[in-house]
């Protein structure tokens, strides 16, 4: 099979479009034909060699984690499937395996989903590592609910926009923070009180917004852009943060502090594992209206290296995703 393979960590011109070996599913797994893979800023950090911490490099290596296609081949076992069979996933690529950015890619039965009728492989592939981790650092690991009132930092890019609309949807008061060019963008996922950090305080427009205090805050930007976020939760809320790898300052002083003023301090990570029911509640949502996709930019497969050159500047809107073939 081509992929965009690296012999070494560094910047994006170590993706190269190369011939490897087609992987062949093993027990349990599936074998899927890409059609498109998603992109997301855990990609450019992976490829900068930031998730060595995690699992080991093993050259040459194929990076991304997100795709969409369908099924080739099943290994023993694999009973939820056939063959032909439209599928997304996050892939096997968090526990080590080859990741997306290919022809081919494999992922354990458990971590796949079929993609519903109505929903293409390019919206499919937008949707599992940023919509899983707006998921669980929402409900699996914050514990919203209904009626409380949320703010989401950073409500614009690929996990802000489902985190708004998961936390709408489940009922709660939300607010987020975004640069001017994305307030509209914001108000018209139905955020009840959009806030543009480059003309606002943060802290002043959350107080008259929550003035006992927010039940329930998401930094999905990092520490430095919000570093008295603490202050903005009232005594028995949650603060989750999404580690950015980056920029996510002193984490055990962090969980002290929050500790102190009796404030539940989450630091979510997503979590791929048995994904494949979450991953079809999400779908369904898309389905029945509840969740709009945000915008999609598409590069060729080919040019992921000028994707992660996009995705790396920040401040981007929506959700990238690599077209691989069509399908």
């Amino acid at each position: 099979m081509y992929a965009m393979i690296m012999e070494a960590t560094g910047g994006p011109e170590v993706l190269r479009y190369a011939e490897i070996a087609t992987p062949v599913p093993q027990p349990g797994e599936v074998l899927i034909k890409v059609a498109y893979a998603g992109v997301n800023p855990a990609d450019w950090k992976n490829r900068q060699g930031l998730l060595a911490g995690f699992r080991p490099y093993v050259f040459p290596c194929i990076i991304g984690f997100d795709a969409a296609g369908v099924v080739a081949a099943l290994g023993e076992g694999v009973t939820g499937f056939a063959v032909g069979d439209r599928v997304f996933t996050p892939s096997n690529h968090g526990q080590g395996g080859q990741g997306s950015y290919a022809e081919y890619v494999l992922a354990s039965e458990d971590r796949v989903a079929p993609i519903p009728a109505g929903l293409d492989f390019a919206q499919a592939a937008a949707l599992p590592v940023a919509a899983l981790t707006a998921w669980q650092g929402l409900f699996d690991r914050g514990g919203l609910t209904a009626g409380q009132t949320a703010l989401i930092h950073g409500g614009a890019g690929g996990l802000g926009s489902f985190a708004v609309q998961f936390a709408r949807w489940a009922g709660a008061r939300v607010a987020a923070t975004c640069s001017t060019a994305n307030v509209d963008y914001l108000t018209s996922l139905g955020v009840e009180r959009v806030i543009d950090y480059r003309r606002e305080d943060i802290a002043a427009a959350v107080q008259d917004w929550a003035p006992g205090g927010l039940d329930y805050l998401m930094d999905a930007v990092g520490v430095s852009t919000l570093p008295d976020g603490l202050d903005l939760v009232r005594a028995g809320g949650t603060f989750v943060s999404i580690p950015t790898l980056t920029d996510d300052g002193d984490i055990p002083a962090a969980a002290a502090a929050a500790a102190g003023k009796g404030v539940e301090r989450v630091f979510s990570t997503m979590d791929d594992v048995g994904c494949s029911a979450t991953l079809r509640k999400i779908a369904a949502l898309l389905v029945s209206g509840d969740l709009v996709l945000p915008p999609l930019r598409e590069f060729a497969l080919r040019d992921a290296a000028e994707a992660h050159r996009v995705i790396q500047q920040g401040h981007n809107r929506g959700k990238t995703v690599l077209k691989v073939a069509d399908l």
